[in-house]
């Protein structure tokens, strides 16, 4: 089998000391001397001692060279490509999530084009669902539109890496920050909201594979979704998880890989979703949202249709969207006075509207409760 080696001066030197240093710690390498320009480690495998010199300060003239020096000696230690050392070190202080779709009849990295964006549309709300469930004081089977800040400034770090061989492979990557203690579990202090959000995301999915699964073989039906509802399993999450698969509804696969800069003792299994799960998830997503109200939600959009017989108030159907949410979606409410007045003048000068309230199915409908602050919206055009 032939094994990648990495002649990019470019990406050697993009990888930093600490990087180095950080890999190397984690990889369980011992230090044996230090001076001003490098620091030498040691490792044991197999019976074979392997040394490696990692240099201190990246802006000397061959330090490009030096990485590779380091990365050609891990390879040999590991068994494995200096191409997937480089990608390890460049990761190493990243928590990874791999989702891999499986779309039939498309060539490996392949996938159609409403399809692969649907995917990384429901890849960001998979991870905004852990996030907010990370972030929520008590679990929610129907998360609120608005999302806290906490959860805001969590997305502003995420990043999506490149893809990886094999059928059609998105990656999550989030810097964490390393741990200071030789081992796992040394360190009471609670993990950072970012690790948090990783484990979320794997454990949730795992849930929701699990509660698929008892759905389809056990008498139990969907009621066993609400009892994961407390291991960060949602309407939400499910309705991301169905959206990762496309219309064609592809089988999924998810992975995390820790950060080596943050070790754990605990290992993980892929999550795999076939069709039918996929097919249970929706139902369940559908049970939750007809059983929950989505609290305080904004709704902004279109007046489509009036309706007043001789009471005082009428029912309004607004076209648009809840706020943090771009799903189209259609909602109904009951105005009264001059709040329905003012839904009539808006219909008829095709005026944008926004009204907060709570928002619940009843059959195949979303009514808005408890409307307030119904308004016509500025026109954008006269700003």
């Amino acid at each position: 089998m032939i094994k990648a080696s990495v002649n990019d001066l470019d990406a050697l030197a993009a990888r930093s000391p600490s990087e180095l240093a950080m890999y190397l710690r984690a990889q369980r390498w011992q230090t044996v001397r230090q001076d001003d320009a490098a620091v030498r480690w040691v490792k044991i495998v197999g019976g074979d001692e392997y040394e490696v010199v990692q240099p201190i300060e990246s802006g000397i003239r061959d330090y490009a060279a030096r990485v590779r020096d380091v990365v050609q000696v891990l390879a040999l230690a590991e068994d494995r490509s200096e191409l997937d050392v480089l990608r390890a070190i460049s990761s190493v202080s990243t928590d990874v999530h791999l989702v891999r779709l499986f779309p039939a009849d498309e060539d490996p990295g392949m996938i159609g084009l409403d399809d692969g964006v649907q995917a990384y549309e429901n890849l960001r709300n998979l991870v905004v669902a852990a996030a907010y469930s990370v972030s929520a004081k008590q679990p929610r089977a129907v998360q609120p539109a608005r999302k806290p800040a906490d959860v805001l400034h969590y997305l502003r770090g995420v990043r999506i890496g490149p893809s990886a061989e094999g059928s059609f492979v998105l990656s999550v990557h989030t810097a964490v920050p390393p741990r200071l203690t030789a081992e796992p579990g040394e360190d009471a202090t609670p993990e950072p909201f970012e690790r948090q959000v990783s484990l979320r995301i794997y454990e949730a999915a795992r849930a929701a594979q699990e509660a698929a699964t008892a759905a389809l073989a056990g008498a139990d039906g969907l009621d066993v979704f609400n009892r994961s509802v407390t291991r960060g399993v949602s309407a939400n999450l499910c309705e991301a998880l169905v959206g990762l698969g496309g219309d064609a509804r592809h089988p999924v696969e998810l992975r995390l890989a820790l950060a080596a800069a943050r070790p754990t003792a605990r290992s993980f299994v892929p999550v795999r979703f076939r069709r039918d799960h996929l097919a249970v998830l929706e139902s369940a997503a559908h049970e939750f949202r007809a059983r929950s109200a989505e609290e305080d939600s904004v709704v902004a959009g279109n007046v489509v249709r009036l309706y007043r017989e001789a009471s005082a108030t009428g029912e309004v159907s607004i076209a648009g969207t809840v706020e943090g949410d771009d799903r189209l979606r259609r909602i109904w409410v009951e105005l009264a006075g001059v709040d329905y007045e003012t839904a009539v003048r808006a219909h008829q000068e095709m005026l944008q509207v926004s009204v907060r309230g709570d928002i619940v199915r009843r059959g195949t409908r979303s009514y808005l409760t408890r409307p307030s602050g119904f308004q016509i919206l500025p026109d954008p055009s006269d700003q």
